[in-house]
């Protein structure tokens, strides 16, 4: 029996297991698919907490916490895998092409700063100074020096090879079917594999973690939402940094690739790249940057996100069952919060502690909808 069994080899289930393995608990991860195959692919690998969240809360400071976790964390990865994962610390803009879009960025520039974070007010010529291949259609912007991105593959390429060597049992292709339950207590799952039992269990399947809840009779609202994701190649375009638009984002990585994205289309589990998505992705990005309309087409990819009805995660006990905990709903942030959510999940597990999770708790959403319960 291993201490920790973790349900999801996603950025998120990965990032636990590395802590845990650390902090000298032995684990495994069982994966049905591909590592980091879903919502951690279907990303750009963002570190904007100033961006991606629209007011002041919990939710904000948890990711400036992950933030300022993630030079320390990942040059330890680095270390430990022998892998770069290209984190770049070095700013973007987001950038309002109409008076409506300034005015609805000014007000959230104004919050910002009157709480101290280190945020610019540009216009005008100013902006083409930190990126001039901007449009100059562009007439404000913010620019946040302290944000930046990751190589989200190359992360989760490192994060295998760590808990490979810290000794994680990682086991894919392994498709969970129920719990295994003693009372009200799980022990373990069942898989396509066979019985793994556990002193704890802790759900980190993305978009399937409402399916796993359904099993013992407990209904959370975690909706699977693709994103569509394309890339083209950089050559013969300098583009120096990270530009978010109300249509779109583009992000230069230091593989010679740019990133574009990204839909967010509620089409259950399919998660196919569409014409129509492709389309919206390439269009939506080009009215920034002009000069992607020559750059060479490489791929598209999508992934499906973990949505939850207030966009805050997933962390902590799920209640009613002893041994068992979730770890998700991060929707488009299980990059940027990996680092603070494996911290986190990790002081609970090893040392009881919830203080830190209470705005995350899963018992503000979960209700009993029924008696039964499916132990495999």
């Amino acid at each position: 029996m291993t201490n920790c069994l973790i349900v999801g080899g996603g950025i998120i289930g990965l990032s636990l297991a590395y802590e845990l393995s650390r902090r000298g608990l032995s684990v495994t991860v069982a994966e049905q698919g591909a590592w980091g195959g879903q919502a951690s692919s279907a990303a750009a690998g963002m570190l904007a907490p100033l961006k991606e969240f629209s007011q002041p809360g919990p939710l904000l400071d948890l990711g400036i916490e992950s933030l300022r976790l993630y030079p320390e964390w990942a040059a330890e990865l680095e270390a430990e895998a022998g892998r770069d994962v290209q984190l770049c610390i070095d700013g973007l803009l987001t950038v309002a092409l109409t008076e409506e879009e300034a005015e609805q960025l000014r007000a959230k520039f104004t919050w910002q700063r009157e709480s101290g974070y280190d945020v610019r007010w540009l216009t005008g010529a100013a902006i083409r100074d930190v990126e001039p291949l901007l449009t100059d259609r562009a007439i404000a912007a913010i620019h946040s020096p302290s944000e930046g991105h990751v190589n989200n593959r190359m992360l989760l390429q490192a994060l295998v090879t760590a808990c490979k060597r810290r000794g994680v049992t990682l086991l894919s292709g392994c498709v969970v079917t129920g719990f295994v339950a003693e009372g009200s207590r799980v022990v373990g799952v069942e898989t396509t594999a066979g019985s793994l039992f556990a002193d704890e269990t802790i759900i980190a399947s993305g978009a399937w973690a409402g399916i796993a809840m359904g099993w013992l009779g407990l209904s959370i609202p975690v909706l699977p939402v693709r994103g569509q994701i394309a890339a083209v190649d950089s050559a013969g375009i300098p583009l120096q940094t990270v530009i978010f638009g109300s249509t779109g984002y583009i992000t230069p990585k230091r593989d010679g690739k740019i990133v574009l994205g990204a839909t967010e289309d509620e089409a259950g589990f399919q998660r196919e790249v569409t014409l129509e998505g492709l389309t919206g992705v390439l269009n939506g990005v080009m009215p920034y940057v002009p000069a992607l309309s020559s750059a060479p087409f490489l791929e598209a990819w999508a992934g499906l996100r973990p949505a939850t009805a207030d966009g805050k995660p997933l962390l902590g006990p799920v209640p009613g069952w002893s041994g068992l905990s979730l770890a998700g709903g991060h929707f488009r942030n299980g990059i940027l919060l990996s680092p603070i959510t494996a911290k986190l999940m990790a002081d609970y597990l090893e040392q009881g502690r919830t203080e830190r999770l209470e705005p995350f708790l899963p018992e503000r959403f979960t209700s009993v909808v029924s008696q039964g319960r499916k132990m495999g």
